[in-house]
């Protein structure tokens, strides 16, 4: 389905019946790589998602943003066209990184928050460094092409746990990340890359709903980002998954889905508590 607005067409699926999660896409992936996930998670949930700027079937207009306010606006617009009032939301990386912003800033829409393999912005000391790097990035993505920079990217070290899936799982991830577009990605980098997001340390002691920070065992950078922003949030619970790299959910899928099926449940009792 697509919803169109000023400088977007977004795209996003919605399947299932009951209380809303809205689930927030990585880096050079789309709201497919979600789908093996929701087929392992119980019913009784409607999942909402979306492709995010710069990402499979949304088109953004030439010259509109890719940034996380951008990014955060198309998301209320697709929970008011969904006539949503308040909803779970769960991000993996860039989508995490995304999902924090909008429990910074729009916390009023929210359930409860997940994240997996985030974190809330870096140092200033290393944002130079790392906008210089996005931006390198974008141009190799432009000068290269979309297959050279895919195979890439997904032969960096933070990837490799997605091997031990096997080579047809991996064929089909690059497949999925071969949809993307040049200039859509390259957008990304330059609007919502990790040096150019500003960062929320300061802001997420102010988030109060239920909220979960998830990292694999062997992506020690993440786990201790995941265990800052658990320290950070108001009673965040820090969840690390054992044998599991950055990509969580698609390395250990089944594992991820009875974490992420606790912490739902988690939400919905601490809400009914409050409202007691």
């Amino acid at each position: 389905m697509i919803l169109e607005r000023e400088d977007v067409s977004l795209s996003y699926f919605v399947a299932g019946e009951g209380p809303p999660v809205t689930l927030l896409h990585g880096f050079t992936q789309s709201g497919q790589s979600w789908r093996e996930l929701i087929a392992r998670m119980p019913e009784g949930w409607k999942w909402i998602v979306p492709d995010l700027r710069g990402h499979g079937q949304t088109v953004t207009k030439a010259g509109a943003p890719c940034s996380m306010d951008a990014c955060t606006e198309d998301l209320v617009a697709l929970w008011e066209e969904l006539d949503l009032g308040r909803t779970h939301l769960v991000g993996y990386s860039m989508g995490g990184r995304l999902a924090l912003h909008v429990a910074a800033r729009r916390q009023e829409r929210l359930l409860s928050l997940l994240t997996v393999g985030a974190h809330a912005g870096l140092d200033e000391d290393a944002r130079e460094g790392r906008r210089s790097g996005d931006e390198a990035l974008a141009e190799r993505i432009e000068n290269e092409g979309i297959e050279s920079f895919v195979d890439y990217w997904a032969s960096l070290p933070l990837f490799a746990g997605l091997q031990r899936r096997g080579e047809g799982y991996v064929a089909q991830l690059r497949a999925e990340r071969l949809q993307n577009h040049m200039a859509g990605l390259a957008c990304s980098l330059r609007g919502m890359g990790a040096g150019v997001m500003e960062p929320l340390w300061d802001e997420l002691g102010r988030v109060g709903v239920p909220s979960t920070f998830v990292a694999g065992q062997l992506d020690h950078a993440y786990v201790a980002s995941a265990r800052r922003l658990a320290a950070t949030v108001r009673g965040g619970r820090l969840e690390v998954v054992p044998r599991a790299g950055h990509a969580v959910h698609q390395e250990r899928p089944d594992a991820f889905a009875r974490l992420l099926t606790n912490h739902l449940a988690h939400s919905n009792v601490a809400r009914v508590n409050r409202s007691a």
